[in-house]
């Protein structure tokens, strides 16, 4: 039984055996398999690769006539991401498909073609790889209208005008009134330049210059965005004055006559802005007793119309430590000070006492102007005043004759006149009795630009314009029941020299030189006007003119015309031109302040550099001063206007108004028709202004040229009272 049992165990554990060798094999054999597969799998001949792919895209799709698009295409699955870019009218359509560059951008042709067009992308390294994307042409808005309102209003005005520095909304649109994109710009209606014709925005807002242009049309251009080739529209717009030109501060002055024969005089300062006066302050003197009033102080208001003309008023305070009142309304007739205007420039006005609205009658006939004030006067105070300044004054002396005084006085910007002086403090020349020298004094400037100064025992208040000017008038007051005291006013100019005194004969003058002078002669009013050439001393009359009580003349040159500096001044020199003599002080080569010395006359004005030309084609401003044609017994008389300048066929014709103060009488708005101008060689030409519709009176005036900008003028009527003034250039 054991050996049973034994044989029994041993068959057992040989199955056991046999068994576990087996699966040994299927394990071996499973192993190899799934080996075998793997490495089947791995290099199969059966295996797949993803397809190469193209699309193509623009932005936008919509494409306007001539602008464009961007195209860009996508390649995947090659070896380059590449494409050649090509462009066809779908469907073979008839017209221009556009272009379209090597980086994909389309530009679409000028005209629409027939259809819509097809823009395809061709794979560099597989021709057969293809994508297209449609793109369709569209025709621009064409621009129909140029609408241009007032924004205050939101209505057109007819005809379209706009005045200085308003504004006008624009918008372009189609022909069904649809709005159109468009880019905007202005330029000169005539020369099609872009000078002085004010702005406007991105959105269509125009915007005036303060001085209307050559020609005083713009036109307001809207050029497509779309197509900027495309014809673009246009409004035309009148450009005139407005009140808006007259900005800021000004100093201002005035002096003439009361109608009682008294001599009178106004300077002063005021802040202008949309029609009101604020802040105004001045000093006024007038023959008898009391005969000042310092520090007067004033609002007031202002008008300016199409021309330049205008209307300007004070309301004045009874004294220095008053205030005026809260309004004074020009049709109020409630002001206390009537001028009427005509503006210059934003810089410059030319003004003349006037009467109220509610009269004819006017308390003043004087004549002067506004200079706009150069801010830094506030900030600089007392150091205002430096350097070596010429000056002229003219009024009357405390006999109640008439005075004309020219000078000059060294200031050191610290409160000193002639302390610290290359020279003596300054000198005076007082009507024609040579000079005198000044003693040093001081001055002062207070805050709101008003200085003090006493000149030869003289006292004056000033107003400086700027570092190179101040307007000064004198404010002596004379004790109760005495004489009078001189009532002087004019102006003090910087000498413009690159040395403390460095004038000589060859650099005072030099070249082709006006004068102007107004005064009086033998118990005549008298004023001249003339020209002469400068050359290291010598004086050679060009011409001259002068009207003597009504009784005009041309003197002629002498041998002995002549000119010297003096060498122990600064500044002043001697003239004899045409059988007259003057001393002057001056101001900058070939500019000086003027006084007439010669026997019997006494007159004041001014001598300045000239160029040669004639009175071009624009608008012009003027200002005159005399008397009337009552001749010995003729009465003061100021009047001023506004002028145009057109040639044709060789004649110049000129067309205007003019407002005149004749002895306090007044008449605005007279009508200067069909005037001419006559040119003639040198500085010299002629003019006469009908005046009156019909004509009542015919003025003919002899002009000196200074400048394009600036002419001397006379009025050479005979048996007419003398006039003498200037006529500036507007635009």
């Amino acid at each position: 039984m054991v050996r049973a049992g034994g044989f029994l165990v041993s068959e057992l554990k040989l199955h056991l055996e046999t068994v576990k060798s087996h699966w040994k094999h299927a394990i071996f054999v499973f192993g190899l398999a799934a080996a075998l597969a793997l490495v089947t799998s791995c290099g199969s001949s059966t295996s797949t690769t993803a397809a190469p792919t193209i699309t193509a895209s623009c932005t936008p799709t919509d494409v306007i006539v001539l602008n464009t698009a961007q195209c860009t295409a996508t390649v995947l699955n090659l070896s380059s991401t590449l494409v050649n870019w090509s462009v066809a009218v779908t469907n073979g359509g008839t017209g221009s498909a556009g272009t379209i560059t090597s980086g994909g951008l389309y530009t679409a042709p000028a005209v629409v073609p027939s259809n819509s067009v097809t823009i395809t992308a061709t794979s560099q390294v597989q021709s057969t790889l293809t994508a297209t994307q449609p793109v369709t042409i569209e025709m621009a808005q064409q621009i129909h209208t140029v609408t241009c309102v007032d924004p205050k209003t939101n209505t057109m005005p007819s005809p379209l005008v706009v005045a200085s520095n308003n504004q006008l909304a624009c918008t372009a649109t189609d022909a069904n009134g649809a709005t159109v994109a468009v880019n905007w710009t202005v330029a000169n209606a005539t020369s099609g330049l872009a000078g002085n014709v004010g702005s406007v925005s991105s959105l269509g807002v125009y915007t005036a210059p303060l001085v209307p242009p050559p020609g005083q049309q713009v036109s307001i251009i809207a050029t497509s965005q779309a197509v900027p080739t495309m014809t673009p529209g246009t409004a035309t717009v009148t450009v005139v004055f407005g009140s808006s030109v007259l900005s800021g501060n000004y100093v201002f002055s005035t002096a003439g006559n009361l109608p009682t024969g008294v001599f009178w005089a106004r300077t002063g300062s005021f802040s202008a802005g949309d029609g009101a006066i604020n802040g105004g302050f001045e000093d006024t003197n007038q023959g008898g007793n009391p005969n000042t009033a310092t520090l007067r102080r004033f609002t007031g208001s202002y008008s300016v119309g199409a021309d330049g003309r205008g209307t300007m008023q004070f309301c004045e305070s009874a004294g220095a430590n008053s205030q005026p009142p809260a309004s004074c309304p020009f049709e109020s007739g409630a002001a206390t000070a009537y001028f009427r205007i005509v503006v210059v420039s934003p810089n410059q006005v030319q003004l003349i006492e006037f009467s109220s609205p509610s009269t004819a009658s006017a308390t003043t006939t004087a004549d002067g102007e506004m200079i706009s004030q150069d801010p830094s006067v506030f900030q600089s105070g007392n150091q205002t005043l430096d350097g070596v300044y010429s000056f002229g004054f003219s009024g009357v002396s405390n006999g109640a004759t008439e005075e004309a005084v020219a000078g000059e006085f060294s200031a050191d910007g610290f409160q000193h006149i002639g302390q610290g002086s290359a020279t003596a403090p300054g000198e005076m020349d007082i009507d024609a009795g040579g000079s005198a020298f000044l003693a040093g004094t001081t001055y002062s400037i207070s805050a709101n630009g008003r200085g003090l100064v006493t000149l030869n025992g003289l006292n004056f208040s000033f107003y400086p314009v700027s570092a190179g000017r101040a307007k000064f008038i004198e404010i002596d007051q004379p004790p109760s029941g005495t004489t009078p005291d001189s009532i002087l006013a004019g102006d003090a100019y910087k000498q413009q020299t690159s040395s403390t005194c460095g004038w000589t004969a060859n650099v005072a003058l030099a070249g082709t030189t006006v004068l102007e002078t107004l005064g009086t002669g033998s118990g005549l009013t008298v004023a001249d006007v003339g020209a002469f050439t400068a050359t290291n001393g010598a004086a050679t009359l060009i011409a001259m003119d002068q009207n003597s009580g009504g009784t005009t003349s041309q003197p002629a040159g002498t041998a002995n015309d002549n000119y010297t500096m003096d060498s122990d001044h600064c500044g002043r020199g001697t003239l004899s031109v045409a059988g007259h003599s003057y001393v002057f002080y001056i101001i900058s080569p070939s500019n000086a302040v003027l006084q007439e010395t010669t026997s019997g006359t006494l007159a004041h004005g001014l001598l300045a550099g000239s160029q040669t030309g004639s009175l071009a084609d624009g608008s012009y401003a003027f200002r005159l001063e005399g008397v009337d044609a009552g001749g010995a017994t003729g009465q003061p008389e100021v009047f001023l206007g506004q002028f145009t300048s057109v040639t044709s066929k060789s004649v110049t014709a000129l067309n205007g108004s003019l407002d005149l103060n004749d002895f306090g009488a007044t008449q605005t708005g007279l009508p200067i028709t069909t005037g001419t101008y006559t040119a003639s060689t040198g500085p010299r030409s002629t003019a006469t202004f009908p005046i009156g519709n019909p004509v009542t009176t015919t003025r003919n005036l002899v002009l000196y040229m200074v400048s394009p900008t600036l002419y001397y003028v006379l009025d050479a009527v005979a048996t007419a009272g003398p006039a003498i003034g200037v006529i500036n250039n507007q635009f």
